[in-house]
């Protein structure tokens, strides 16, 4: 039985792991070039835990998501941290590259979240925890309106989101494009009508 609950802050490394779990290609060059214990401690101090919502399975989390607001992202202080982990030429130069877009906050009211970081590990994709999860944080909230981002490569995620509701608001061309593996970035948004999903 799953159960959906708030991160609390002793989940750090599981939840950055479940991150990295559910994201490994797209973290993969990354961890390659400096190492999985170095963009794990990126990860964890750079992620605020208080936006983060886990759904566990026998105690284990397998799946994770961040709600921010208009007070700021899940991400902060991304580039001092970088420049902690990875120097600072070549922590500017990831943060420029891959983190700062994380940083930009889209929520311009208190009546608006942002949902971030939707990931499920690997093994477990394609159950429909995502789905739970998001309709299950999006019940316990109370915005009217939910925005999110999703690459235009992800289309298990766009699919998963319009059936949640959600529609596209807008697409972005991305910066380095080619170096992320994507080329446009779909912003989607869900107002709240009644019951999710």
């Amino acid at each position: 039985m799953e159960k959906i609950r708030q991160a609390e802050k002793f989940d750090r490394r599981e939840v950055v792991d479940c991150i990295l779990d559910a994201f490994q290609k797209d973290f993969s060059k990354f961890i390659s070039a400096v190492g999985r214990e170095k963009v794990q401690g990126f990860l964890e101090d750079s992620l605020r835990m208080e936006c983060f919502y886990v759904i566990e399975s026998e105690q284990d989390i397998v799946g994770v998501l961040a709600l921010s607001n208009i007070q700021g992202r899940a991400m902060h202080k991304a580039r001092k941290v970088a420049q902690n982990y990875f120097g600072n030429l070549f922590g500017l130069i990831i943060y420029m590259t891959h983190f700062r877009e994380f940083e930009i906050n889209y929520c311009n009211s208190k009546h608006t979240a942002c949902v971030e970081f939707v990931a499920v590990r690997q093994n477990v994709q394609g159950r429909g925890l995502a789905s739970l999860l998001i309709k299950e944080v999006i019940s316990q909230t109370s915005y009217k309106n939910y925005l999110l981002d999703v690459v235009d490569t992800n289309i298990s995620a766009i699919a998963c989101y319009r059936k949640l509701g959600f529609v596209e608001i807008k697409r972005k061309k991305v910066r380095f494009g080619k170096q992320k593996g994507f080329k446009e970035k779909i912003f989607m948004e869900y107002r709240r009508k009644g019951k999710i999903g």
